[in-house]
């Protein structure tokens, strides 16, 4: 048992330790102080020991670390986030997500687009690729990166020569910038149209860290037009040193720096670039362009007007002048400058209809042209019309005469045209005619009643709707030989789908349990691969008309819309397939 004098001892010997451990961490804490102290001090002169002292106690070294490690860590994410949303539109523009292509296989992707990339499509099919490429969503996490998946975007719009839309991508992504092709592209296509202040101005999109020495001399030639010859001259030299030699571009560069007094006469057409330098630099410029010659050549000299189309010393240079327009080199209207020059006397312009097919195809093009426009009668304007179009279509350069036919047609008076050509004009009349005639509605047919203004007009609300349905069910109703149809089914599971109340003795659900929809979309349906079906959608689609696909097929794209609620996209499909226009 312990006595009263052993427990003193004890309890003395507990309070100095406690003591001793106390001065020990305080010694600790007073060298973590000073240190402290000393840094800051360092860095800031301003502050006392108190403050000193509370900033260590309440801020521990280590969840300072921690804190800076969190805030690098949601940089990072922060950073890939934007990397992997390139695009131009918002999901919600047509109910999709940020997820719609991440459990796909990028190895499809990939298929199914070179696929489609086979195909004409349809102004529809089009406008819904371009929608699913360019909406902002992650990449897919399997077999296409981000990077991959970029160039397949900005490749597709520059095959579909949408340049306005790239412009736009770049604008609003800068990250677009390090593609060197994409910025290299825009800056030809303004330089090629002899705007240099617009190339000039496409140049800024380039990536900062982006080497490209096709854009780095452009840049250094846009400084110099400028003014900052000064820049330019520490740009060329940092060119110099990274060992690119270019003695035309030198040769060119230092005669406007003001450098030196003369420059080479030399006319170089390897690259758009050096061919412009050749043409505002060589004092006599004269040049004829080929077969061979590039396409951005060919636009510039149209655009700034150094291609005579008078007194054409050898006439069997017109068919590369018509090549070079069906390429979109040329401009399309300096083809018929050209045809008017050709002489022909007035037997051969009297009797042309038959003269034509015993010359060369130019020369039975630019017959056929020019009594076309000798021609008062309304009819034989009119055949003369389309027999050009026919020997256009022959060598494959209907393109070059697509805009011209339609100006043709529209200086003829609807009164003056023969009845049998009516439809004929109407379907040529305007290149990106779009078939904007009053939609007639049908009351006794469901799907072509006043019901469907519900997926024409986007309608959200469902009070019109329902009394318009209401008043066409009556209609029906009363109709013993009235058949549900696959189109009414279409009708009536998309009405559900949007919340609208369909009576019971409208049983659509058995009527279409025959119908179904093919097992490989059914199946990506279920696994909510939304990019992966759209393409799989486009690619049904293809080159038809809405109108001209079966039943069967529209209601299973139907289905599968309604299924992944992209609303959106299912009405401008039924607004093609459902209406009938008057």
């Amino acid at each position: 048992m312990i006595n009263l004098s052993q427990l003193n001892n004890l309890l003395r010997f507990i309070f100095l330790l406690l003591i001793l451990i106390f001065n020990l961490n305080f010694a600790y804490a007073a060298v973590d102080i000073w240190e402290k102290k000393e840094s800051d001090e360092q860095k800031n002169q301003s502050g006392n020991d108190n403050e000193e002292e509370e900033i260590i106690i309440k801020s521990p070294i280590l969840k300072e670390n921690t804190n800076k490690l969190e805030t690098s860590i949601n940089e990072e994410k922060i950073e890939n986030f934007s990397q992997s949303l390139i695009g131009i539109f918002d999901p919600e523009e047509n109910n999709f997500n940020l997820n719609m292509w991440e459990q796909s296989n990028g190895t499809e992707i990939k298929k199914t687009l070179s696929r489609i990339n086979k195909l004409k499509l349809s102004k529809l099919s089009e406008d819904l690729l371009f929608e699913v490429l360019f909406t902002n969503a992650y990449p897919p996490q399997k077999n296409l990166d981000h990077e991959e998946f970029l160039k397949i975007k900005i490749n597709w719009l520059i095959k579909n020569k949408r340049f306005q839309d790239l412009e736009t991508l770049l604008k609003n992504n800068p990250e677009v910038g390090k593609q060197s092709k994409a910025v290299k592209l825009l800056v030809n296509e303004y330089l090629s149209l002899a705007d240099i202040k617009s190339a000039c101005e496409k140049i800024k999109f380039l990536g900062k860290e982006v080497q490209n020495n096709y854009l780095d001399k452009f840049l250094i030639y846009c400084l110099v037009n400028d003014g900052r010859k000064e820049e330019a001259q520490l740009l060329y030299d940092l060119m110099k040193e990274r060992g690119i030699n270019d003695n035309f571009f030198e040769n060119k560069f230092l005669f406007l720096l003001g450098v030196t007094d003369t420059t080479s006469q030399k006319i170089l057409d390897n690259n758009l670039l050096n061919f412009y330098l050749s043409h505002i630099t060589v004092s006599d410029f004269k040049y004829e362009p080929s077969d061979k010659t590039d396409k951005y050549i060919w636009r510039y000299l149209s655009s700034a007007n150094l291609i005579n189309t008078k007194d054409f010393e050898n006439e069997d240079i017109v068919p590369t002048y018509e090549k070079a327009a069906s390429e979109d080199s040329f401009r399309n209207e300096d083809v018929f400058k050209i045809y008017l020059q050709l002489p022909f006397n007035f037997n051969q312009l009297l009797n042309s209809t038959e003269i034509y097919k015993n010359l060369p195809g130019y020369k039975a093009r630019a017959l056929i042209y020019q009594s076309m426009l000798l021609s008062v009668d309304a009819d034989r304007k009119l055949y003369l019309a389309f027999l050009l179009k026919d020997l256009f279509l022959k060598e494959k350069l209907f393109n070059v005469y697509e805009e011209e036919l339609s100006t043709i047609l529209k200086s003829i008076e609807p009164k003056d045209i023969p009845e049998g050509y009516v439809e004929l004009v109407d379907q040529n009349i305007d290149p990106k005619f779009k078939d904007i005639k009053k939609i007639k509605f049908d009351n006794d047919i469901l799907h072509r009643s006043k019901v469907i203004r519900h997926f024409l007009d986007n309608y959200e609300k469902t009070s019109r709707t329902e009394k318009d349905f209401k008043a066409v069910y009556k209609k029906i109703k009363r109709n013993k030989k009235y058949f549900i149809s696959i189109m009414d089914i279409i009708v009536l599971e998309s009405l559900a789908a949007d919340g609208i109340e369909i009576p019971k003795d409208l049983d659509y659900v058995s009527l279409s349990s025959e119908l179904t929809v093919p097992q490989n979309l059914d199946e990506l349906v279920k696994k909510n691969q939304i990019g992966m079906v759209m393409l799989k959608i486009i690619e049904i689609i293809g080159e038809d008309k809405i109108q001209d696909l079966d039943p069967e097929t529209i209601y299973f794209l139907s289905k599968i819309l309604n299924e992944l609620k992209l609303k959106k996209i299912r009405n401008n499909i039924l607004s093609e397939a459902l209406p009938i226009k008057a």
